[in-house]
């Protein structure tokens, strides 16, 4: 079960959006673009949670490495150590792009989702703002 405090929750809240047009995940997973990617950023078979924590246990490892291969003065293990992490810090960039990527997709590129004008000095209701 995911957890709906984490990032899990914006995967629910774009699996609740997709399904109020009718869109089921194999729906989702089907969509190609024209380049021959995927239409959806996002892998809603796979937790955004556990991507994110494995990627940023991994990117503090290897910076752990680098650290205590720098005080030994290792400075081939100390390179890699940064090659690898740059690959975790790669992992977690994509994992927020493919989120604002889903986000352009709901609000401005994809027409099955229409949205109301926003008045001049809206505000969020207050009792919404109370339930976070």
């Amino acid at each position: 079960m995911k957890n709906l405090d984490g990032l899990d929750l914006i995967q629910s809240a774009f699996l609740e959006l997709t399904s109020s047009i009718g869109l089921t995940i194999d729906e989702m997973n089907e969509e190609i673009k024209d380049d021959g990617q995927f239409e959806w950023s996002i892998d809603y078979e796979t937790s955004l949670d556990e991507q994110h924590d494995y990627d940023l246990s991994k990117l503090l490892s290897y910076f752990e490495i680098h650290r205590i291969a720098r005080k030994s003065n290792d400075h081939l293990t100390a390179y890699v150590a940064l090659l690898e992490a740059r690959l975790f810090a790669q992992n977690l960039k994509n994992l927020y792009r493919s989120i604002e990527d889903e986000i352009d997709k709901v609000m401005y590129r994809d027409p099955r989702f229409t949205w109301p004008d926003i008045p001049e000095g809206y505000k969020f209701p207050e009792d919404y703002l109370e339930r976070k």
